[in-house]
């Protein structure tokens, strides 16, 4: 067979190599399957670099949702639910190639009438959806159901779902692309979630302004949806795609009564199976009815495993809707043709029909690529100092862009903020704001002076020569250029680089709490934290609302947190902080996961082996300077040099802001500061440039 096998993680999809593979030997329980389709996920692309909670051991092939026919059926099954041809979709490792093995439990029959690539993309966002509104929120007529990123995959299975139950739904998206997509599938109302003032927007649309009934939340805006939420109302947190997990007042939960309804679809298979049973049932049921259709996105073909790649990449930045599905092996059909095949005397005006419900709408990236490959000034970053920046070069109409990154350094777009919980000494927020919050703010307010904002990586940066070079981590072919630079990088967390560390990153080991804390493997286990800062100490009483007991290691003899983050620590009756210790190994069970620390006393020199189901590291930072190393100046730390009283650094042209310069007082504020300076610098320095053209005419 073919298909795309990891060896080793790669940094971005393009890395990924189509190879010729053995068939997969299917287990006693297991169905041999012909993939004819692969749906592709945001987890596919955290597996890939390494990044995601569930990781096989290698060699493993990638892929998750697949649509196609068995060619065999299990061994153990003398009556198996689904003959030797029957057409099937369901999850399993290894989706993109052109076999797989799945078990039954994992499989339902494709639906009569749906091709392979509209199959494909049902597993997950179909029944998530469905369990959320019908088991747990109860939909009915007359309700009003708002739904987050309506655009997206679960998001559109969502408002069919809602209207199919007599709903009034409204959407919210942040393009307006994906407005129209949630308009054709049936929202009544659509609003741009950029406008600050969104809640009222939304409370407006509902009789007599008393907000919506029902909330579908896979984003992480509860705490404002609560504004726009009625009385007795319901709140479905089905996800985080804001990277963060959210503070919400919970004082106006209380007011209004609302329910916070959580949903996990995935353990409906563990603790209700009967549930799931009822929920693909009433899926089906609609599917029949016509009142759900795939949420296949049709704005740019992908076909073959060599696609796979292309349709990765255009999923993680962020320029698609729906399920971005590949066909495979059926290499260069086209869609149209596909549709027709797959339902028997479909006529040639019947597929134009269904193909207008969706605007056509051109969405090749090469063509987006090409259409700007100078600017004047580039931003790298996405924390205070380059969002800053952004809002003053875009009201001093110089067009920036902004390449935020996916994944830099490990951290979600929005930088270290994104991992903090409160921030109370921003000015303007005398209740304090969570970070993601404020990075979401600032990051709006970028893109409402016209910041273009690019979720994509820059992993080259030449400095030789004017104008600067560039390309990306995703399109490292396609370079190019600009007259200025902001830096804006910021730092990494630190890493030991411990016996172990490799094997049980992010299977135990992390260096964000806030991110992932919260994860099953962590749950009521004991986990334990390096660093005696008052990083250390604030992920650790963090960690305390999730895990049995946390233990802190300090090297020296006492905690260099500041005295009120110190007395809250150790008064804290779920935290043990043992000083003058070190992590020596991390260790784990069969199951590929952290399990034990091997720790020593650094005065005794005795070892000891503590059980640990989560390593969490707050050691310090390293400032991400890696792409202007031996380029730029920096000190002995990698910090990088500017002249005094400016951002001004050792190359012209190119101006340095935020933590990836300062390493003395690292603060969001001064950040956002530098970033300002950055940009009245980079202004000025434009400005010559202009004047230098004009003299030289």
């Amino acid at each position: 067979m073919r298909g795309i096998q990891l060896t080793q993680y790669v940094k971005a999809p393009h890395e990924l190599r189509v190879t010729e593979l053995p068939d997969p030997k299917p287990g006693p329980d297991d169905y041999l399957i012909e993939v004819h389709a692969a749906a592709t996920n945001f987890f596919d692309i955290l597996q890939i670099r390494g990044k995601y909670q569930h990781q096989p051991p290698f060699p493993w092939v990638s892929g998750a949702e697949f649509a196609g026919i068995v060619l065999a059926t299990p061994a153990n099954s003398e009556n198996p639910k689904f003959p030797v041809g029957s057409k099937v979709f369901g999850a399993t490792q290894g989706a993109y190639a052109t076999k797989a093995v799945a078990r039954e439990v994992n499989m339902l029959p494709v639906p009569e009438g749906w091709s392979f690539n509209q199959a494909a993309g049902l597993f997950v966002t179909a029944p998530t959806s469905y369990g959320a509104l019908v088991v747990r929120a109860g939909v009915k007529a007359g309700d009003y159901v708002l739904v987050h990123a309506a655009a997206g995959g679960v998001g559109l299975a969502a408002v069919q779902i809602a209207k199919a139950f007599g709903a009034t739904v409204i959407a919210t998206a942040g393009t307006k692309r994906k407005l129209e997509v949630a308009k054709s599938f049936g929202a009544d109302h659509v609003i741009d979630y950029r406008d600050e003032k969104w809640p009222e927007m939304v409370k407006k649309l509902t009789p007599k302004g008393r907000g919506v009934d029902i909330v579908y939340d896979p984003v992480g805006m509860v705490d404002k949806s609560t504004k726009c939420t009625a009385w007795n109302g319901r709140i479905l947190i089905v996800g985080f795609a804001a990277g963060t997990i959210e503070k919400v007042a919970m004082n106006k939960v209380l007011l209004k009564n609302i329910s916070l309804v959580g949903i996990h679809w995935g353990q409906y298979a563990v603790h209700e199976k009967e549930t799931v049973v009822t929920v693909w049932q009433g899926i089906m049921k609609l599917i029949a009815e016509g009142k759900f259709r795939g949420t296949e996105f049709t704005d740019r073909e992908f076909a073959g495993l060599e696609a796979v790649p292309d349709a990765l990449k255009a999923l993680g930045g962020r320029e698609t809707w729906g399920k971005v599905v590949v066909k495979v092996p059926q290499e260069g059909a086209s869609r149209l043709r596909t549709l027709r095949s797959s339902v028997p005397g479909l006529s040639v005006a019947a597929v134009a029909t269904f193909s207008r419900e969706i605007k056509p709408y051109k969405c090749d990236i090469h063509t987006i690529n090409k259409r700007r490959m100078h600017h004047k000034v580039v931003i790298i970053g996405s924390g205070p100092a380059a969002h800053t920046a952004a809002i003053y070069l875009a009201r001093a109409e110089l067009k920036p862009v902004l390449y935020e990154g996916f994944m830099a350094n490990g951290t979600a777009a929005g930088g270290q903020l994104t991992t903090t919980t409160d921030v109370e000494n921003f000015p303007g927020f005398p209740e304090g704001v969570t970070g993601q919050d404020l990075m979401d703010r600032m990051r709006k307010q970028s893109e409402r002076f016209g910041t273009e904002i690019i979720t994509e990586t820059v992993s080259k940066l030449d400095l030789s020569a004017r104008p600067f070079k560039y390309a990306t981590e995703w399109d490292p072919d396609t370079v190019r250029t600009a007259d200025a630079v902001i830096l804006a990088t910021g730092a990494s967390a630190r890493r030991m680089n411990l016996p172990g560390e490799d094997k049980y990153w992010q299977n135990g080991i992390s260096a964000c709490a806030v991110c992932d804390g919260a994860v099953p493997i962590f749950r009521n286990k004991p986990l334990v934290v390096i660093g005696g800062g008052d990083s250390a100490a604030e992920e650790a009483m963090f960690l305390t609302k999730y895990g049995s007991h946390v233990t802190v290691l300090v090297r020296r003899d006492k905690l260099r947190a500041s005295t009120i983050m110190a007395r809250r620590l150790l008064s804290n009756q779920k935290v043990t902080v043992r000083f003058n210790t070190v992590a020596v190994e991390a260790k784990g069970d069969e199951k590929g996961l952290m399990s034990h620390l091997v720790v020593k006393d650094v005065v005794t020199g005795k070892e000891e082996t503590l059980e640990a189901n989560g390593l969490f590291y707050a050691i310090g930072h390293d400032p991400a300077t890696g792409l202007v190393k031996g380029q730029l100046e920096t000190d002995a730390e990698g910090y990088v040099l500017t002249k005094p009283g400016s951002t001004y650094t050792s190359v012209e042209g190119v101006f340095a802001a935020g933590d990836v310069q300062d390493k003395r007082y690292r603060q969001a504020i001064t950040s956002a500061g530098s970033g300002c300076m950055a940009a009245l610098d980079a202004e000025k320095y434009l400005a010559e440039l202009e004047d230098a053209k004009l003299g030289n005419l």
